[in-house]
């Protein structure tokens, strides 16, 4: 069990990290301006400084938009490690604030779809997926719905402490990714479970099918879920307005006759919306992460290995 904020992280060990969370509470609370110009500086500096992730993100960019020139991959790289920061200072501004000037301008579209789905009693699973707006979208729905968000717990006790911390701010209850039986009870009790599949962790619980027309692992726990409970699968997404000033909240039509009639089935459906998306907002999405690192049996590494 992770301790509380408490005298537990005065012990000099942490004092490394209370002093980076002292600059991290610091930015949260700095203008809006302010924070979009450390976006800008930092994400320059990333792209320069951290060539294994724009490796990564550029292998990404270039297989799943080929058709696009290397100039406008580029330019999306660019673009893509810019709002990667800014997703970072947005996710201090939810730890460290109350997010009032961002609910004030935001909006929700999609309402009916959850209510709706609400009505049936059965539980709500909230597709979300790794865009760089990911978190701060979370706490924003989280003002108007009790949400119930699903993580992976930090080994680090004080980032964990501090996650936990920052997201209990705006929602009342958290679960983390391996705790099944507390997730089944929540949705079966007709709570909004806020959950995100498009990762790859191996190919354990997953099955290989198309993103962007390249086999990628993907999680079937969505699937799992929906079977045992019933649950409405509503898929969420948010966007930026004027770079961080507000949020366009999406609430999507729940996804029909899910699950369907294999998990695969059901994971092709997932991506399928999820590369939809991002075919209109390429730039707003975790290219840093080895999406497709996982391969099917006999296909080659995408990624080049670690030097």
């Amino acid at each position: 069990m992770q301790p509380p904020l408490s005298y537990f992280f005065l012990r000099p060990r942490y004092w490394p990290g209370l002093i980076l969370f002292i600059f991290v509470w610091l930015i949260a609370h700095s203008p809006l301006f302010i924070q979009r110009g450390l976006a800008n500086m930092i994400g320059w500096l990333m792209l320069k400084l951290a060539s294994r992730r724009r490796v990564i993100a550029a292998t990404n960019l270039k297989i799943c938009f080929p058709e696009k020139s290397e100039e406008e991959r580029n330019e999306l790289l660019k673009e893509n490690f810019r709002l990667t920061v800014l997703g970072l200072i947005e996710t201090a501004a939810v730890w460290f604030s109350d997010l009032k000037s961002r609910k004030k301008h935001s909006k929700i579209i999609g309402r009916e779809n959850l209510d709706k789905a609400l009505e049936k009693g059965k539980g709500v699973i909230l597709l979300s997926f790794h865009m760089t707006t990911l978190e701060v979208g979370g706490a924003l729905i989280g003002v108007d719905y009790d949400l119930w968000p699903m993580y992976k717990p930090n080994k680090n006790q004080l980032v964990e402490a501090m996650t936990r911390q920052g997201r209990l701010r705006h929602v009342n209850k958290l679960l983390t990714r391996n705790d099944i039986r507390g997730t089944v009870k929540a949705l079966k009790s007709n709570k909004i479970v806020w959950y995100a599949t498009d990762q790859n962790y191996g190919s354990k619980a997953a099955v290989f099918v198309p993103f962007f027309g390249i086999m990628a692992s993907t999680i079937t726990a969505t699937t799992k879920f929906a079977k045992l409970t019933g649950a409405t699968v509503i898929p969420f997404t948010q966007k930026r307005v004027d770079d961080g000033k507000s949020y366009i909240l999406e609430l999507h039509p729940a996804l029909e006759n899910f699950p369907g009639e294999s998990e695969s089935e059901d994971a092709s459906r997932i991506n399928h919306f999820l590369e939809n998306y991002l075919k209109q907002n390429p730039a707003d999405y975790m290219w840093l992460h080895q999406r497709f690192r996982s391969r099917p049996e006999g296909e080659e590494d995408i990624y080049p290995p670690r030097k």
